[in-house]
């Protein structure tokens, strides 16, 4: 059963410190595989790495993963465990 089934437990995991870092990591994780990726593409189209360009990516990448990947990790897992 997923934790979300049931609204004490969705809001007692979200209190819990290991659940958030949880989130925080593999959205981080996403964001920076996404940036690199991202410069990547930019680099060979443009011949070269623009520097403000990759902290644009950096930072709107990371800020994503930890919205929209974070929940998913932070959630994903069964209660039992």
């Amino acid at each position: 059963m997923i934790a979300l089934t049931h609204p004490t437990a969705f809001l007692a995991r979200l209190r819990d410190p290991r659940t958030l870092r949880r989130a925080s990591i593999a959205g981080a994780a996403w964001g920076a595989a996404l940036t690199v990726g991202l410069t990547a593409l930019s680099a060979w189209q443009c011949g070269g790495v623009c520097i403000d360009e990759a902290v644009w990516f950096a930072g709107v990448s990371v800020t994503t993963g930890i919205l929209a990947i974070g929940p998913i990790a932070a959630f994903g897992r069964p209660t039992g465990e």
